[in-house]
């Protein structure tokens, strides 16, 4: 048995023009500000370390973002939820739910870590359907880094089912260089797939185990894993 740790954004789903009208409302309502999500690496990184980078890029005072910071997450879950469209499934990667449903009938044990936070990583479970392929999910509100959401699921996973996970019975799979980065700290065997911010060119060169142009061919990724 593997524990198998899927990144969300760009990996499974592609719903960043709802994440970038979601900032574009939060930014100019909480501090009169243009901003764009697209103008920062947002791959890899929480909801938070993504705000706080804009508010730095827009020249908005520390103390100012630090004050607002509780109230901006909640309001960011609020403004996603309201613009994310009742039905997602066309937002779903190719062989995305083939994958899942081939590993739900294997011994594996799959997990989700994402920057994202509970509100926004469980509508988006919801109205694509996928939520039903895991056993739990890490978020980024949770720990400091992605490596250490790695740590945390492993430690859930460990909890939950009485096993130990390590090494390569680890799988991290990806579209950024941070989880290959994170995959390479836990020695962890790590799958990048080249669908989301960072190119294949920077993802080959974090020395990934697999790189794949995306899940379509769900059949050779499941064998990777297995």
């Amino acid at each position: 048995m593997k524990l198998v740790i899927f990144d969300l954004d760009q990996t499974l789903v592609d719903l960043i023009s709802v994440h970038d009208a979601t900032v574009k409302e939060l930014f100019k309502s909480h501090f009169g500000v243009d901003a764009s999500l697209r103008e920062i690496d947002f791959a890899g990184k929480s909801l938070t370390e993504n705000m706080a980078e804009l508010a730095r890029l827009k020249g908005i005072v520390r103390s100012k973002f630090t004050e607002k910071s509780k109230s901006l997450l909640e309001s960011y879950e609020k403004i996603f939820q309201a613009k994310i469209p009742p039905t997602a499934s066309n937002h779903i990667l190719p062989g995305v739910t083939s994958l899942l449903e081939e590993l739900s009938k294997t011994g594996n044990f799959v997990a989700l870590y994402t920057g994202d936070s509970p509100g926004v990583t469980q509508r988006v479970l919801e109205v694509t359907g996928l939520g039903k392929y895991f056993k739990f999910s890490v978020y980024g509100t949770e720990a400091n880094s992605r490596v250490n959401m790695a740590r945390l699921a492993i430690k859930k996973a460990d909890q939950l089912t009485g096993a130990r996970f390590d090494g390569k019975n680890v799988v991290i799979i990806g579209d950024s260089v941070r989880d290959v980065e994170c995959g390479k700290k836990l020695n962890a065997l790590t799958i990048a797939v080249a669908t989301g911010f960072h190119s294949e060119e920077e993802l080959t060169s974090r020395k990934p185990d697999y790189l794949f142009k995306n899940l379509k061919d769900y059949r050779k990724v499941l064998k990777t894993i297995g």
